[in-house]
């Protein structure tokens, strides 16, 4: 497992960091906590990307990141916003869900990050990767099969219940990542990612 944590971006034009950029907008302007990517092994343009991806956030304070091995077929790459995350996950209800779910009862961001990283690892995407996600919990408790909460739509991800908090949660994503596909347009990568 790889980890960096960083203070800002390099000058890049490339294309594939702008790609980057843009997704992960929400998670740069702290509106998500986390996102995932996945990147398959047999890509003849691998090494390039993670290489990519470690020169490009080498000076990012903003963002952190772990890269891990995902069952010999691919290569996760787990991005987050220190503080978000952190909110997110200390979060009462979440804390106690998560500890029901085999997580440390004393709470800490680096072993909860760990210990999803470890059961994904091992070949397992845990259902409550969607908390690392920012997810509403009772979106999360719902994709679960909890018997009091139904299906009410898609939209990003499965929406369980009353859809308020999710399209709430859904807004801000979308909005953060217009903000910075707005900015591309204007300002440089490295100008985006410096005063984002």
């Amino acid at each position: 497992m790889n980890e960096n944590k960083h203070i800002c971006f390099k000058q890049s034009t490339d294309d594939f960091i702008k790609w980057l950029v843009q997704l992960l907008g929400p998670v740069l302007l702290g509106a998500k906590p986390a996102e995932i990517l996945s990147f398959q092994n047999h890509d003849k343009a691998l090494y390039e990307k993670m290489n990519k991806i470690q020169d490009s956030f080498k000076n990012c304070k903003k963002i952190s990141y772990k890269i891990f091995h995902f069952n010999h077929r691919s290569t996760k790459v787990f991005f987050y916003n220190t503080v978000s995350l952190d909110t997110v996950l200390s979060d009462y209800q979440n804390a106690k869900f998560l500890s029901s779910m085999g997580y440390p009862k004393n709470y800490s961001l680096d072993h909860y990050i760990d210990h999803m990283i470890h059961k994904m690892m091992h070949g397992t995407i845990p259902d409550e990767i969607g908390i690392f996600l920012g997810y509403p919990l009772k979106d999360v408790l719902g994709f679960m099969g909890h018997p009091s909460l139904k299906l009410t739509k898609i939209n990003g991800w499965r929406v369980y219940g009353d859809a308020t908090l999710s399209d709430k949660k859904y807004n801000e994503f979308i909005n953060a990542k217009n903000k910075i596909k707005h900015l591309l347009t204007y300002f440089s990568i490295d100008n985006v990612l410096t005063y984002a």
